[in-house]
């Protein structure tokens, strides 16, 4: 039997001062110096998938954990539901501290597909990240994955669910459809950002084209999923996106990533369109922050500077999100 006061998932409420202890009283006085007003664009909120897969705590605990640390907002991401009406309510929960959390939508079947009504609905409610589909996605079902399998054994008609629900980016001669094109176009018009959510490499091509000929941000999610080789990410930043590499796939067990490659992919694309995230929401990983901690850390050790660090963890992030910049 799990003991309630080391289950983050069911721990009681404390003041700020207790709920952070536990991790940072064991860290180094400077711990937190590389997250200095960071933003993670990329976090999945408590629950995501499911209320029985529990994984960091309450999305209140780990922001005031996160604030600890430096970092200076989130934007907070599903795989199933919009999260901006929820985004409010913990910012008006940590309305004490600098502490800002941004909502996203998501446009997997539940929550209205690729269409620019659901965009401008999404927008309506303050979104300020609209992700193409994930799971929903026709090639992510084509490939499965841990998202499709932490579906399926809380609802186990979901396979066929997604695969008749299952959405392409482009048509059969590989040019986006006239429904993403559409989403896109509304994005940019309501100056939202865009991110790519679980589309192929060819489809996020298409994407980054079409955003860089309308003057959309686009933030290509963890690419290393989809290409052979780093130096291809570069057909990406030539294109004005953004690149994303994301600390997920390092923990999980079945994961085949390491920093290395991570470290390889940056040498190779350079730090000025590039941002760091998290992407966690396991058991078997840290909270947010010291994940974001750790992440820093060991690319710093194996030689990444300061600035490139600032670069993309401050500076890139709060660019993609249009911003104001951080001061210092």
């Amino acid at each position: 039997m799990k003991n309630d006061a080391t289950d983050p998932a069911r721990a009681p409420a404390a003041d700020s001062s207790s709920r952070d202890a536990p991790w940072t009283a064991a860290l180094p006085d400077d711990f937190g110096l590389l997250l200095r007003d960071a933003v993670d664009l990329h976090v999945h909120g408590q629950p995501d998938v499911s209320r029985r897969f529990a994984n960091r705590g309450s999305d209140i605990a780990v922001a005031r954990l996160a604030h600890a640390y430096g970092l200076r907002g989130w934007v907070l991401k599903s795989h199933l539901w919009p999260t901006m009406d929820r985004a409010g309510m913990i910012r008006d929960a940590l309305a004490d501290i600098d502490f800002d959390v941004y909502g996203s939508i998501t446009l997997n079947p539940p929550a209205g597909g690729v269409s620019v009504t659901v965009v401008e609905l999404a927008a309506s409610h303050d979104a300020k990240v609209i992700f193409l589909p994930t799971w929903g996605n026709a090639a992510d079902v084509a490939r499965g994955g841990y998202i499709p399998d932490r579906l399926t054994l809380v609802a186990p008609s979901f396979p066929p669910y997604a695969s008749s629900h299952a959405i392409s980016l482009t048509d059969g001669n590989g040019q986006l459809t006239g429904a993403v094109r559409e989403v896109l176009d509304a994005c940019r018009a309501l100056d939202l950002s865009v991110a790519t959510g679980h589309a192929s490499l060819r489809e996020s091509r298409a994407v980054a084209e079409y955003c860089s000929g309308i003057g959309a941000r686009v933030l290509i999610t963890h690419p290393l999923h989809y290409v052979e080789k780093p130096d291809q990410l570069a057909e990406f930043t030539s294109l004005g996106a953004f690149v994303e590499f994301c600390n997920a796939p390092l923990l999980h067990p079945d994961g085949h990533h390491t920093i290395r490659e991570v470290y390889a992919g940056l040498e190779a694309i350079g730090a000025e369109q590039a941002v760091l995230t998290t992407d966690i929401f396991s058991r078997w990983v840290p909270p947010e922050p010291e994940c974001l901690r750790v992440f820093a850390e060991q690319l710093s050790y194996l030689g990444a500077s300061a600035r490139d660090l600032r670069q993309m963890l401050v500076v890139n992030p709060r660019r993609f999100l249009a911003l104001p910049e951080a001061a210092g």
